[in-house]
Formats: structure tokens, sequence, C-alpha cells
């Protein structure tokens, strides 16, 4: 059969999977396969399947499905069947799976595609040693015949079952890189049962998916190596290739490959920084793939519209930590008020800041162009409510500050106890009325008032500092800064 064939025979509705290991936490790169395969369904309006592969008992980490679960669901990759979902399969733990694949590779043996080799583990170690020759094993298992294999298998030696390859090429097709071929003398005969009766990774991978009707495997390029003998195993199961597509390889900085290992930032700790969600997978999802255009900055509903694989490209492509910070801070900005505020509530710390139900939307309001994500709250924050020692030091460059600074305060602070409303606009114009008329501008007007407000020459539109400390704290903070200057005066 054909790639072609395969193509046209999957079935009408578009179903992929996102197949991660419970070995640890989540990197990016595994997010980026997951936000991949989420866009993709949800363009077709398919399923988005998590599968659990927890086979490999041995590197099981206690906790971290829940984590992985967690990492997905604060990325907004709701799936459709998996753990947790009730579903026709689901939900989905590979290693609850055992018998559909001992089963599936038993009907191979039957049918003579798959063949029992008695290697121990010394010979096998030995044949690598000696780098031993494909295709077989090291004890030419399959050229045994059935007799000698009944009687062996009756004595209960430990026995595995390998799938024969023969002599020829093989080929497949990947929807990013065309058609792909080696030869099968390269390959070798292989293993899809172990001795202990567990399939491995690339037989199980096969029977899940066929299972449960994946229609695309869309994953990164790491897994390139495996996918000849997965393409032989649907072709041994008289069942059609799914469309595979291999993502580009994501690399760090210094162009070494991106992964767990390889120093990749963990999705919990985006998450512990307060990155948008929205941000991450807009950046990610833009890491080998194009919506067209310029376009950077892309709504999860956009991001869903334009999504296709003909847009993906084979070349790697760099990590960029500060570019996702930006994506973040993109997102970030976009939200209305109300959303930001109910956003960055839970980041706020409120023994710090002693927040009125009104303030706090005035301060986020002063602040938010400054965030690229949640978590900086605090450190802006600070900008408007400094500590006392701040002020303090706020005081002593007042006396710097120049001839006119005691009068600007004075009038500052007359203008603002009168003034009727109390936002940012209006406050805004009143302090450069106030400017105007005194004949002052600039640094020499501006920078008083913010040494008296928050001990800083520098910091957030003045106006929306102004609405954000409240009329009540912006005339005592006033007061205190004259009655210093005027005490300076004096001395």
């Amino acid at each position: 059969m054909t790639d072609q064939q395969d193509a046209q025979s999957i079935m009408d509705q578009v179903r992929v999977r996102f197949a991660p290991s419970p070995t640890g936490s989540l990197h990016i790169g595994n997010l980026r396969v997951a936000i991949f395969n989420y866009l993709f369904a949800r363009h077709h309006d398919g399923a988005f399947v998590v599968r659990i592969e927890d086979t490999d008992r041995e590197r099981n980490v206690e906790g971290s499905l829940e984590g992985l679960l967690d990492d997905l669901r604060w990325a907004g990759l709701d799936w459709d069947e998996g753990p947790g979902v009730d579903g026709p399969f689901g939900p989905y733990r590979q290693s609850e799976r055992g018998d559909n694949h001992r089963k599936a590779a038993l009907s191979l043996e039957e049918r003579g595609l798959a063949y029992r080799c008695f290697c121990s583990d010394e010979e096998l170690a030995q044949a690598a040693r000696d780098d031993a020759p494909e295709p077989g094993c090291p004890g030419n298992c399959r050229s045994l015949e059935e007799g000698d294999i009944r009687a062996r298998m009756e004595r209960d030696e430990p026995s595995t079952l390998r799938f024969t390859v023969h002599p020829g090429t093989i080929t497949f097709r990947d929807a990013v890189r065309g058609d792909i071929s080696l030869e099968g003398s390269d390959l070798g005969d292989f293993v899809i049962l172990r001795a202990d009766g567990r399939a491995t990774y690339n037989f199980a991978v096969v029977v899940d998916d066929l299972e449960m009707k994946i229609s695309h495997v869309i994953r990164g390029a790491g897994h390139l190596s495996n996918t000849p003998k997965q393409a032989l195993l649907f072709d041994a199961l008289d069942a059609p290739r799914p469309v595979f597509a291999h993502l580009p390889m994501v690399l760090g900085a210094d162009k070494r490959k991106l992964s767990k290992r390889e120093g990749a930032e963990g999705v919990v700790q985006l998450r512990s920084q307060g990155f948008h969600p929205d941000g991450v997978v807009n950046y990610l999802s833009l890491l080998g793939w194009s919506p067209g255009g310029d376009r950077e900055i892309l709504s999860r509903q956009e991001l869903i519209a334009a999504m296709d694989l003909d847009r993906v490209g084979a070349t790697d492509t760099v990590f960029d930590p500060e570019k996702l910070r930006w994506a973040s801070a993109q997102h970030i900005a976009a939200l209305s008020l109300p959303e930001l505020v109910d956003a960055i509530r839970p980041w706020v710390d409120t023994e710090r800041f002693d927040l009125e139900a009104r303030a706090l939307p005035a301060a986020v309001d002063a602040i938010r162009t400054r965030l690229t994500t949640f978590g900086e709250v605090n450190e802006h924050l600070s900008l408007i409510f400094p500590t006392e020692d701040a002020l303090q030091a706020g005081l002593q460059e007042l006396e710097r500050e120049g001839d006119s600074t005691l009068d600007t305060l004075k009038a500052i602070r007359t203008t603002l106890s009168s003034i009727e409303g109390w936002e940012a606009p209006e406050l805004g114009s009143a302090v450069r009325s106030v400017g105007k008329d005194m004949g002052v501008r600039g640094r020499a007007l501006f920078h008083p008032i913010r040494l008296a407000l928050t001990g800083s020459r520098q910091g957030p539109d003045l106006g929306k500092v102004l609405a954000a400390l409240g009329r009540t704290r912006c005339i005592e903070l006033l007061d205190g800064a004259i009655l210093w200057l005027e005490k300076s005066e004096a001395v």
C-alpha cells in the first residue's frame, strides 16, 4: 500500500494524539508537540487524544502524570479522550493495554511475520560488542524449526518476539519532509514483545494508534528513526498508515537540541513565573510553523483557524526565551482591565500591598504596559507603593531638585485637593495645567512630584500613579514632602 493510498484511506475524522511518558515534568519541547496536535485537531473539528505511555516502569516518576495533566490544563489544551475523560476508549494508560499488544503480536507470529528469539542477554551484548551484522539475531533464531521452537517453549526458555524485516527499500511519506527511504537490511529484525510479555515501544504505539483510529501522527523530529519500523508494522497488521508529520527540532541559543536533559525550561517554571498561557501557546506554535504574512501575535481562535501542515518547515528552529516573554506581554496587554485584574489578583502580595478593592484596578492599570508575566506584578507595584525607606530616600533627593520644587509641590497639592473627580486622565491634565501656570515643565515638573509620591524619578504614567494612590494618600505624601523641604530651608 502506498502512502498516497494510506492518506486516502484514513477515516474521515481527524484524530491526533499526544503521548507523553510520566518520567518527569513537561518541558517546552513536549508542550510544543501537544500544541500542534491540539490546534490541528480543533482546525479540523477532530479529536485530540492524550495517551500516557507508561510501560517503562523503571523510569516512571511518582506524581509526574498529575503534573503533566495540570500543565496541559494550564495551557488550555483540553483533550477529548484520555486520562480523566470518559470516552469510547479512555482513560488511556498504555500499561493497561498489554493484552491488546500481546494479542496483536501473537497474530503476527501465527502468520509467520514474527519469530521467537531465544538469544540471551549475554549473546545480545556480545553481538553488540562484535558489531554483528543485521538482520536477524546472534543465534539465527529466524531459521529455527517449528519443533525446536515448541520444545524450547515447553522448557520455559525465555524468548522475545522479533518482527521479520525483509531486504528491500522501505519508504514512507512525511507530510513535512516528503518521501524518506532506507534499506531493510539496515533496519534489521526488531523485538516487538519482550521476554516478560510486554510490548516494546514501537509495537505498542502502532497497536494503540490503530485501535484508537489515529489519523495523523504529529510529533518531534526525534521520532523519525522510529517511523520505518512503525510503517512496516501498520502494513503487517493490514492497516492503513496514518499521516506522519515530524516537526522540526527545537534548538537552544547554543544550537544544541532543546530537551529535558539539555536545559529546556519546564512548563511548571513558566507557570510559577506567571507567563500568560495564551502567549506561551502562541509563541511555541510559531516554532517551525507560519500562519502566513508577518503575523506573530494570534489569539487561540486565530491559531486554530490557520493551523495546517502545509506551512510546517523542516529546518531546525531556535527557541528564544526573550521572544517568549514578549509574546506573553502582548497577550497580557490585550486583556481588558477587569480580565487583567482577575488574572493578576492571585499573584499580588497582599501582606506587602494592602490594597482596597478600588485601588487594585487603578494600580494594575498603571503598570499593565510593563508586565511581561503576571508574576512581575509585585515588582511593578513597588514603583507605586514603595517602602518607607524608599520614600525617605526620595525626600532627600528632593533637596537637589532646584529652587522651584517647594512652590511646585504646594501648587500641585492645592490643585489636587480641590479636584472633583479622581481619574487618571483628569489628574494628568491637572498636573500639566499647574506646570503651565508656573512656567515649569518636563523634569522640573514631574521629578519632584514623583519623588514625593514614590521616592523615584521614574515610573508609570503620573496620572495613573495618582489615581492608584488615591486622594487621601497623595495629599498625605505631598504634605510630608512640603514639610520636609520647609524644614530643610529653615536650617
